[in-house]
């Protein structure tokens, strides 16, 4: 649809979503890692890692799509 989007998964799953993106037919589909786990984790510790993955997101966001 034309529209810039992103997948995000934590590190613990990454390779799954390479996976399934992957056998869907989307090898090159923007997939953003962050940290493991989210459920349970303290709210500062994901706050942190928000912050830490805005840049990486940006650019994710922007970059040409390739085939």
């Amino acid at each position: 649809m034309g529209k810039p989007t992103v997948v995000v998964t934590t590190e613990k799953f990454r390779f799954l979503a390479d996976q399934v993106a992957t056998s869907l037919g989307h090898p090159n589909l923007r997939i953003l890692e962050v940290g493991h786990p989210l459920g349970g984790t303290e709210e500062e510790t994901i706050l942190r890692w928000a912050d830490e993955a805005v840049e990486a997101t940006i650019q994710l966001l922007t970059r040409p799509i390739t085939a």
